[in-house]
This record gives structure tokens, C-alpha cells and sequence, in this order.
């Protein structure tokens, strides 16, 4: 349990969902990304080894239930697919966003994966993108947009249409340095990991610097190459520190409260790939010294809050998602 002002927070784990899998089975291959849609739904980005194009996709499934319902996206440069995959994001309809940072775009799929559209071009212009990264919606479905190789934020229409922009590259309050993960808060702020500089910086809807939290380190509030941000109905941020491995949070002040090491449990998918071969998979396990490494967070990625609240971890090199909550 951990406190900050006049309120107490508890966050505990739930489950973990997700395991290591080739394109058709069930499970992701190292998740970059998760999108929260409707219900109970989520979106989760696989973005796989560079080697191994063929795993890149999109896994629909249920995060109560657990159900896999459907893939989709694929390897490649036509209209639907993907090279270099990075964020996801829904609109408040359900529709899917996917940045691509190879392709220099951001690519649109309805809710049940069908290719709806796609736009951006390459460039330092206004509108124009150079390795696009995070993505997310705000209250309007306005599109916030980390410009990663321009070092700036972009706002666009969901049907691309370019509503402005701020940053500039450097280190000073509001510059960005490959500006990574982003969110957006109830009230319109928007957060940003700011990659390169270890830190996280808060601007107001219009681009305004509000507020620089963290700096390079190993310490408790210090990153090493901050990945993902997300923002609870209370304020309270959380970080995806990925060279840390581990997820910080911290009071909507900028002060460090908690960290989240990683609590992985068994998959209800893990547990059915070792049931379909128990004399192998259970044998090989039987023989580690010890599963507690198991449960801790490898390169966590990205952060995602869910509309019942539950805090949703992508937990890439372990190809899995960790599910916490706050009570």
C-alpha cells in the first residue's frame, strides 16, 4: 500500500495473460503495445524480431475471459500491413490505429480487423512524419502523436488531418529527445516519455510545458529510456522504465510512490501449451532451479489503463501481458 496526499492506493496483481506464439496459435511474439477498446476488449500489438516478419500482427481478445477471437494485420507494404509496427490506439467507435515506423504511417482497421485506410508521409513538415511512435485519443478523438525522429507532438483528425504541433529536439523543459510513449488524461493532458532525455514531461492540451518528471539512474525515480505512459482517473502516472525493468508510478505532482517489479503467474494459455505436451514441457520444467525469475518484468514496453481501471503491462521480451488493479 503506498499513500500520497490525503489518499491511499493499493494496486495488486491479477493475472497474466499471453504466452510465446508463432503467427495462427494463440499468444503474442514480443508486445509492444495494447489498445483497450469496448467491453472487455482488447488489442494487442505483436511486434516480433526483425528476422521473423511474419509473426508482426494484431491479436484480438478478451481480457476478462480470455478469449482469443481473431488476428489480423500482416508483414509487409500494402494497404493493411505493417513493417515496423510500434503503437496502438481505439477510437471512441472501436476503430484501431497502428503507427508504423518503417512505413511512415498510421494505418486504420475497423473493429474487426478489415483495412479501413491509411495516410502520412515522410518528412519534417507539418503533417509529415519521421518514425512515428505513440499514439492516443483524446475526449474529442483527437489523435496525439509521438513524432519519434522529429522530436516534436503532433495532433491530427483521425482521418489525418494535421491540427498543430509543438517540441523541438534538446533537453530543456518541452524539448523532446525520440519521444516515445504518450497518454492523454480526463482533463486533456498530455504525457509524454521522452525517451532519450529519462524522463516524462506533461503538457497542457495546446503543447504548454506543465511538468518534467525523472532523470537519467537506476534510482527510484530515475529511468533508463522510459518507453510507456499512462494516467489513472486519480492522476497517478505510470511509467514503463524499460531499461529498468520495471514499471514506477507517481502522484500527479511528479513524486515517486511505488514500483512494480513484475508478478507474472501462469498463463491460462501457458498452461494449455504445457498440457498439450506435459512429458516434454512439464519435464523441462521440473528441472530450473528456480521460477522466480519468471515473474519478473523483461523490457516492459508499454502501459495501458482499461476503462474498469485495471492497469495492463506489455511485458514484451516475455510475451505476455501482466494485469495489475487499484483498490
Amino acid at each position: 500500500m503506498v499513500g500520497y496526499g490525503v489518499s491511499t492506493i493499493r494496486v495488486e496483481y491479477i493475472k497474466t495473460i499471453g504466452n510465446a506464439a508463432a503467427l495462427g496459435q494463440i499468444g503474442f511474439r514480443n508486445p509492444v503495445d495494447v489498445a483497450p477498446a469496448q467491453g472487455d476488449l482488447i488489442y494487442v500489438l505483436s511486434h516480433a524480431a526483425e528476422n521473423n516478419g511474419g509473426n508482426k500482427r494484431i491479436a484480438k481478445c478478451t481480457l476478462d475471459e480470455e478469449d482469443f477471437l481473431a488476428e489480423f494485420g500482416s508483414f509487409g507494404e500494402e494497404p493493411g500491413q505493417f513493417t515496423w509496427p510500434n503503437s496502438l490506439a481505439a477510437d471512441s467507435v472501436g476503430n484501431v490505429y497502428v503507427t508504423d515506423e518503417w512505413l511512415n504511417r498510421v494505418t486504420v482497421f475497423d473493429p474487426d480487423g478489415n483495412y479501413l485506410a491509411h495516410w502520412g508521409e515522410e518528412g519534417p513538415g507539418p503533417g509529415r512524419l519521421n518514425r512515428p511512435a505513440g499514439i492516443a485519443f483524446d475526449a474529442d478523438d483527437n489523435l496525439f502523436l509521438a513524432d519519434s525522429f522529429n522530436h516534436r507532438i503532433q495532433k491530427f483528425t483521425k482521418e489525418g488531418g494535421s491540427l498543430g504541433q509543438w517540441g523541438s529536439k534538446g533537453s530543456g523543459p518541452g524539448q523532446l529527445n525520440t519521444p516515445w510513449g504518450i497518454s492523454v488524461d480526463a482533463a486533456g493532458m498530455v504525457y509524454v516519455a521522452d525517451w532519450r532525455n529519462d524522463r516524462i514531461q506533461k503538457f497542457a492540451p495546446d503543447g504548454q510545458f506543465v511538468l518534467s518528471i525523472g532523470g537519467s539512474g537506476a534510482e527510484t525515480g530515475q529511468f533508463n529510456r522510459p518507453s510507456g505512459v499512462a494516467v489513472d482517473r486519480d492522476g497517478c502516472i505510470y511509467v514503463c522504465d524499460w531499461g529498468n525493468d520495471r514499471v514506477q508510478i507517481f502522484n500527479e505532482s511528479g513524486e515517486f510512490i511505488a514500483e512494480l517489479l513484475g508478478d507474472a503467474t501462469m498463463s491460462k494459455w501457458g498452461a494449455q501449451r504445457l498440457s498439450s505436451n506435459p512429458e516434454n514441457m512439464l519435464g523441462q520444467r521440473e528441472q530450473v532451479h528456480s521460477l522466480e525469475p519468471e515473474k519478473r518484468f523483461v523490457q516492459p514496453v508499454s502501459v495501458k489503463i482499461d476503462r474498469e481501471g485495471r492497469l495492463i503491462v506489455a511485458d514484451s521480451a516475455r510475451h505476455r501481458l501482466q494485469i495489475y488493479r487499484r483498490t
